[in-house]
């Protein structure tokens, strides 16, 4: 399959043999040699699609960056500067061997174009999404892999402006990574090894003012990965990718306000303003962390009340880290700058000494309240509260501070195993022990699908078919009751049956605006799990999903028919 990079092609995809687009004549073999796949992501500054290098005999895959400019004018042509300027500062970055390398560069169709190496593997946040929250022993490896690569960019004067989970992607390799790319200016030529002497014009200029010499990066890899003692990491170092928002670091631009770049969940406070320096992305690198460590938002790990990060409190006892983590990790995410490591090679020499073993916390963790307990008999189920008390005293101490701020819900109840008298198990579900491990560990995607089972096994269904709506008249009150705490409890009031219903209800029964609001489509079609994520940026009520509605009759009906039950069954 060959896909058109032609922004304004209303159908781009192309059989393999063609050598221009059927429905617009565009190229689909760029620079007489890339042959664009399928499109893999969109930003502000243009598309990213896989690729194949037809020139090379063993046709391997790249990724190509498109940047459109659809008229040229005096900003095309600043844009084109400052391109040209960028690949030639990606092209020192990509010797280092956790960084994507620059394997051309070139401008077809007033659109410029990088072609980069593809790097195979999971991105950090795929990893959370299918293993759950890392422990200590995974962030440790994060800093010993993450941190040479930022001193490197740094001393490049780069600064990323966007490091998150999405942008960490293992490499997954166990042989040696391939040679050093070929000769661009011409298609038939092979055998260069510098990409730079191979690439070295844009529209047919050659390149001046290539940035002074600065020490050689790390050599890459020959075999296994550097880091002998990872027994952690099988699949090889962490490779930091899309410089695409990268920016070059001048005397003026590092004290001028500018363009906010990033993800702002994990932004410095200095960055929402315009504004970068190193230690801005040490801070992303620190809420990063934080994310993996917790699965909550970085948003919702700092109290702007009492103005201080709560991240401890997201975790339960047994996954409370050492002290000496604890430390590094604040001094990252330190909203005052002049507090904050000042540079990569600082936190290097923070951490050089082995990592103590995780200690007990040394302060008293507040135990969550559990579930309310449900009894056999479904008129013994309680009324599940949803929402936390809104206002808060004025004049208490630190120490009721963070009891209070535990009342309002913002603790994520301890992930350990229920108490013995709390009970997961109903006379016609049976045991939701397995949910509640999901739940606890904010493995979403398996905990949807496991709600699933555990629906069809309250209903007397063996396996897992799907479900119509008028089934869901016959779901005992025990088992919603369950089913609906758990997700309550373990999202942070997040997610679950009753916040759906409420949520529905606020919207006047319209599912279309209730599917507008929790981030659903509003069609079934042939894939029932077609648009539901299971990330960090999904909306309040955006799980459970309805993987498991019959689609066919009226099935959008399922969310009224459960909201009914709930209100039957005195949770709403």
């Amino acid at each position: 399959m060959s896909y058109c990079i032609n922004p304004k092609c209303l159908q781009p995809q192309n059989s393999d043999q063609e050598k221009y687009c059927q429905s617009c004549g565009f190229s689909l073999l760029l620079h007489n040699r890339y042959r664009p796949l399928q499109p893999i992501g969109q930003g502000g500054f243009g598309r990213t699609f896989l690729a194949r290098d037809e020139s090379r005999p063993s046709h391997p895959h790249c990724v190509i960056k498109e940047f459109d400019f659809p008229e040229k004018n005096a900003s095309y042509n600043h844009a084109v500067k400052l391109f040209n300027q960028e690949a030639v500062r990606l092209d020192c970055l990509g010797e280092h061997p956790q960084i994507p390398r620059l394997l051309a560069y070139f401008e077809e169709h007033q659109l410029l174009l990088l072609v980069q190496e593809y790097i195979p593997g999971k991105t950090l946040l795929q990893e959370f999404e299918h293993d759950g929250l890392f422990d200590e022993p995974k962030i440790w490896q994060i800093l010993r892999d993450l941190l040479p690569v930022l001193k490197f960019v740094h001393d490049r004067d780069i600064i990323h402006r966007d490091i998150k989970p999405a942008n960490l992607i293992r490499r997954r390799l166990r042989h040696p990574l391939p040679p050093s790319p070929i000769a661009f200016n011409n298609p038939d030529t092979i055998g260069e090894t510098r990409t730079s002497a191979a690439i070295g014009n844009l529209s047919s200029k050659s390149i001046r003012d290539r940035p002074v010499p600065l020490p050689p990066p790390p050599p890459r890899p020959s075999g296994k990965s550097i880091n002998s003692e990872s027994k952690i990491i099988e699949n090889g170092l962490i490779v930091l990718i899309d410089f695409g928002v990268a920016k070059l670091l001048t005397a003026t631009t590092i004290s001028r306000t500018g363009t906010i770049i990033g993800s702002p969940e994990f932004m410095a406070p200095e960055q929402t303003r315009g504004r970068v320096f190193p230690a801005s992305d040490l801070y992303s690198l620190g809420a990063t962390c934080l994310y993996l460590l917790t699965g909550v938002s970085p948003w919702d790990l700092y109290d702007t009340v009492l103005e201080k990060w709560v991240w401890r409190d997201f975790l339960s006892p047994e996954r409370m880290v050492s002290d000496k983590l604890g430390k590094v990790l604040d001094k990252l995410v330190n909203n005052q700058i002049l507090q904050r490591y000042n540079s990569a090679a600082e936190v290097l020499a923070a951490i050089s000494t082995s990592p103590p073993k995780t200690s007990p916390p040394t302060q008293k963790v507040l135990k969550p309240q559990s579930p309310p307990k449900t009894a056999h008999k479904a008129s013994k189920t309680r009324k599940h509260k949803t929402s936390p008390p809104s206002s808060q005293p004025a004049n208490l101490t630190d120490n009721l501070k963070d009891n209070f701020q535990a009342m309002l819900g913002r603790i994520i109840p301890a992930l350990t195993q229920p108490p013995d008298d709390e009970y997961l198990a109903s006379e016609r579900g049976g045991d939701y022990g397995q949910l509640q491990k999901l739940l606890a560990t904010h493995r979403w995607r398996k905990a949807d699908r496991e709600t699933w089972i555990m629906l069809c096994r309250a209903l007397g269904k063996g396996g897992r078919p799907y479900l119509h709506y008028s089934d869901l008249n016959k779901l005992p009150c025990e088992d919603l009751t369950i089913l609906d705490n758990l997700w309550v409890k373990y999202s942070n009031h997040r997610f679950g049956f009753s916040i759906q219903a409420q949520i529905y209800l606020q919207e006047e029964s319209d599912y279309g605006k209730f599917c507008d609001r929790v981030g659903w489509l509003k069609s079934i079609g042939h894939d029932p799990s077609l648009g539901f994520r299971y990330n960090l940026n999904i909306p309040t009520g955006h799980l459970p999903t309805r993987i498991w509605v019959m689609n066919g009759g009226k099935w959008w009906l399922h969310l009224e028919t459960i909201t009914q039950r709930l209100k039957d069954c005195g949770l709403i």
